[in-house]
C-alpha cells in the first residue's frame, strides 16, 4: 500500500514523501513539508520516515479490508501500539484489524530534544499552552519548545495567513518556535474515513513526520475524561503512536471545555486576543453566530471575559442563543456541561435560553463512523 517513502532536504523545507496505492487506484503521492514559520532552517528528517505512514493508514487499511505494507523501516514499539490502536478501533468501529507488514524493524533512535504541541489557537490548545507556561519551574518539567500548525489545505490564502499571523504572535510572546506542516494527508483519505474518527491518527503521522526535532509531543484534548466516548483523538489511543524515540500525549483531559475558558483563558490577554475557534468561518475568522462560536461566547461570559475577547461579538444575545441549531452528539454534550454551569450563576434568560436549544436539538438516533466500509 505505501511504496517509495523518501525524505528530501532543502534550505527552508524538509519533506517527507510516499507513495500510496489504493485499490483501483495507480497511486497518490503523500507528502509532509515541514517549515519553520520565521524562515529559520527547517526540521531535520525523521530518523525512520516509515514510521509517519503507519498511524495515517491504519484505519483505512482496516476499513478497506486490506494489508498495509510499508516499504520502510518500522518501529517495534510503534507496530505493537498500532495493532492495539486496531484492536480499539475494532472494538468501537465494528472493522477487522489489518495487518501490518513494513520492511523490516527499524534500529532503536534516540529522542530529540524538543517537545511539541498541536496549535491552532483554539480553545484546547490555548489551555494545554497556559497550562504549560505556569509549569515552567516545576521540578522535573519539560516545557513545550514547539508550536505545530498542519495546514491541511492546498495552497496559501490570505484567510491562512490571517491565522498564521496570530499564530506567529502566539509564538512569539510565549518563547516558542513556531513550525508549519502543510500535507495534503486528509484529501488522501478522506474518501475511505471521516475526519472525526482520523485525525488524532493524521496528527499522529504529523508527529512522526517530525521525530527528528521532537521527543514528546502534545494533542489537547477535546473531551475531558468525564465525557469520553469512541473519537479520533482519546487518551487510550494517542499514545499508542508512539515509538521509541518519540512520546506522544494526550493532555488537558482534567478540564471540561467550559472550565477551560471561564477559568483559565478568561485570564489570558493573550489568548483573549488570539482565539480562534469557528469551524464555519474562513481560517483566522469567527463568524459569532454557529454553535462553536456561541457554545465559547457563553463560557466566556460565564467567566466574565467575553468583553475582553477580541476575536469575537463582545456582548451575546439570548435571541441568539436560543435559535442555536445543534446537529450531532458532540455539540448537544457540550451545551448540556454549559447548561449545567449557568444552573449555579445568576443569568437566568441565559440559561433559559440554552435550555431551550438543547430541547430542539436534532441528534442521529445512532452514531454512525463516518467511513464507507463498502468500499
Amino acid at each position: 500500500m505505501l511504496e517509495r517513502v523518501a525524505v528530501e532536504t532543502g534550505a527552508y523545507e524538509t519533506r517527507v514523501l510516499g507513495m500510496v496505492r489504493w485499490p483501483r487506484s495507480e497511486g497518490e503521492l503523500l507528502e509532509f513539508r515541514l517549515r519553520d514559520a520565521a524562515g529559520g532552517p527547517p526540521p531535520p528528517p525523521p530518523p525512520n520516515p516509515g514510521n509517519t505512514f503507519v498511524p495515517a493508514f491504519a484505519l483505512p487499511a482496516m476499513v478497506l479490508g486490506e494489508s498495509l505494507t510499508v516499504n520502510a523501516p518500522v518501529s517495534g514499539r510503534l507496530l505493537r501500539g498500532a495493532r492495539d490502536a486496531m484492536e480499539l478501533y475494532q472494538r468501537w468501529w465494528d472493522v477487522k484489524p489489518a495487518e501490518i507488514v513494513p520492511a523490516s524493524v527499524a534500529v532503536r533512535a534516540a529522542p530529540a530534544d524538543g517537545v511539541g504541541l498541536f496549535f491552532t489557537a483554539g480553545v484546547d490548545s490555548h489551555y494545554s499552552l497556559l497550562k504549560d507556561l505556569r509549569r515552567t519551574d516545576s521540578p522535573g518539567h519539560r516545557e513545550i519548545t514547539d508550536l505545530i500548525f498542519v495546514n491541511l489545505d492546498d495552497g496559501r490564502s490570505t484567510e491562512k495567513d490571517h491565522l498564521l499571523e496570530r499564530l506567529v504572535a502566539v509564538a512569539g510572546e510565549t518563547g516558542k518556535r513556531l513550525l508549519v506542516v502543510d500535507t495534503n494527508l486528509r484529501q488522501v483519505t478522506e474518501e475511505v474515513v471521516g475526519w472525526d474518527e482520523h485525525h488524532g491518527a493524521a496528527l499522529a503521522s504529523v508527529a512522526l513526520a517530525l521525530e527528528g526535532a521532537l521527543g514528546t509531543c502534545l494533542l489537547a484534548s477535546t473531551s475531558d475524561h468525564g465525557h469520553l466516548t469512541p473519537w479520533g483523538s482519546h487518551p487510550l489511543l494517542d499514545p499508542l503512536w508512539s515509538t521509541e524515540g518519540l512520546a506522544l500525549l494526550h493532555d488537558g483531559g482534567e478540564v471540561a471545555r467550559v472550565e477551560k475558558i471561564s477559568q483559565f483563558l478568561v485570564h489570558s490577554a493573550l489568548a483573549l486576543r488570539t482565539l480562534t475557534v469557528c469551524r464555519q468561518a474562513p481560517p483566522g475568522q469567527n463568524c459569532g453566530t454557529c454553535d462553536e462560536c456561541v457554545a465559547t461566547m457563553i463560557a466566556l461570559t460565564i467567566g466574565g471575559g467575553l468583553g475582553e475577547c477580541a476575536t469575537l461579538p463582545r456582548t451575546l444575545d439570548a435571541d441568539l442563543v436560543r435559535a442555536t441549531e445543534l446537529r450531532g452528539w458532540a455539540q448537544a454534550d457540550s451545551w448540556r456541561e454549559l447548561a449545567f454551569r449557568l444552573a449555579a450563576t445568576d443569568r437566568a434568560e441565559l440559561s433559559a435560553a440554552v435550555t431551550e436549544a438543547l430541547g430542539n436539538a436534532v441528534t442521529p438516533a445512532v452514531w454512525r463512523p463516518g467511513f464507507q466500509q463498502s468500499r
